[in-house]
């Protein structure tokens, strides 16, 4: 029962990984101060719960205290593996993408409140402010006027696969050929043993968990590598939305693993600095990404480009 008790709350885990999440965006390095403030505006938290994200991370040896006060970092954030929290947040996640769900198809207006919400789930009034919390981090909701929340529609349209496959098309391989792109190399060879593992495995015992996380830690590399700190913040928001919203299409194990060889590939010429290559090799990726969804399946794939991806 007491190790229960000094459990880190799984909404803190969260937070303390968007810590990291931010510090890899923005470039610093061990030894770099964190400001709670700057912090908590970041996150839009106050700053009682990033308190409670940096212990977290101090206790994780990541964080030391500084002298003057607050932390600094203690490690690489590139190099840290992302942050885990097995035992919390499952109901939370079901009540947001049931939200999302539900938004999708219609069923609720895009304007809400907590006490609207908390009849319609019938959960607890903290279970939806938790929920309404994470969407608004993953740029999925925003507060409204007065007791309002105001759910972004838009992302979970029947158009939104598509816009945003758009988007990415136009975003990614840009990323790629600015020419201020930063190669990280510790980022890269922690990312190709990631990958290295998933090409070991088989259709039956592939790791979905790690490939989503490696999937994500990917694009995220691409997006906090191209130099320019306005293309980064864009990047990073839409793949966070993109990962917090429900998965219509169902991806079978035999297509992720074909995907994590595209990732590979795509590594290769950015470790090599072909970055055109790279970028045309993203392109073709995204591409291939897009065939695997109901509203452009059946437009067929190019002969010379057989690989499927997501």
């Amino acid at each position: 029962m007491a190790t229960d008790q000094r459990r880190p709350h799984h909404r803190h885990v969260e937070l303390a990984q968007k810590v990291l999440d931010i510090a890899i965006e923005r470039g610093m390095s061990p030894g770099e101060r964190l400001a709670e403030q700057a912090i908590a505006s970041l996150c839009n938290v106050s700053r009682t719960p990033v308190r409670k994200a940096f212990q977290i991370l101090a206790d994780r040896g990541l964080l030391t205290a500084d002298s003057e006060g607050g932390y600094v970092l203690a490690a690489d954030p590139v190099a840290i593996t992302r942050l885990d929290d097995a035992e919390g947040g499952e109901a939370e996640a079901d009540l947001s993408g049931a939200i999302l769900r539900d938004l999708a198809a219609g069923r609720i207006p895009e304007i809400q409140t907590v006490a609207a919400l908390q009849r319609r789930y019938a959960v607890s009034r903290l279970a939806v402010q938790n929920a309404l919390i994470k969407l608004s981090e993953d740029n999925l909701a925003e507060r409204g006027a007065g007791q309002q929340w105001v759910l972004k529609q838009f992302a979970v349209s029947a158009e939104a696969a598509v816009k945003s496959y758009e988007y990415r098309l136009v975003m990614e391989p840009m990323a790629l050929t600015l020419p201020d792109f930063k190669r990280d190399t510790s980022a890269l060879m922690s990312l190709r043993q990631s990958m290295l593992l998933l090409k070991g495995m088989d259709e039956f015992n592939f790791d979905r968990r790690l490939f989503e996380r490696t999937d994500l830690d990917f694009h995220m590399l691409v997006a906090r590598g191209c130099g320019n700190p306005f293309v980064a913040e864009a990047l990073a928001s839409h793949h966070r939305r993109r990962r917090a919203l429900p998965q219509v299409v169902h991806i079978n194990n035999y297509r992720l693993m074909q995907s994590n060889i595209e990732h590979m590939q795509i590594l290769e010429q950015i470790e090599r600095g072909q970055m055109e290559l790279a970028a045309n090799l993203m392109r073709v990726h995204i591409q291939l990404s897009q065939t695997q969804k109901p509203r452009i399946a059946g437009r067929g794939v190019p002969p010379a480009f057989k690989l499927v991806s997501r």
